[in-house]
């Protein structure tokens, strides 16, 4: 089994819940993460796209899309990257 790195995130209720990080790229110079939600050990179907940075400790920070024209753009973009 692939091992993926594991991130906390706040989602819009402000729970917290824990994602694996299935993939990171780049459209028009912002990084963004693709993150699936971990239940136990096990990661569920279903991917969630997050705008993101990298502190300088190393640590990936993940912030919500809320521009719909922003994440039509990187949603498309991540699926043809995944074709």
């Amino acid at each position: 089994m692939q091992e993926y790195d594991v991130i906390t995130i706040t989602i819009s209720d402000g729970s917290e819940k824990e994602f694996a990080i299935m993939d990171t790229f780049t459209v028009d110079d912002q990084k963004y993460i693709a993150v699936s939600l971990v239940v136990g050990d096990e990661i569920q179907e279903g991917v969630y796209l997050y705008r993101c940075q990298e502190t300088e400790e190393g640590e990936v920070i993940a912030d919500q899309i809320v521009d719909m024209e922003e994440y039509d753009k990187v949603s498309t973009f991540y699926v043809n990257m995944e074709e």
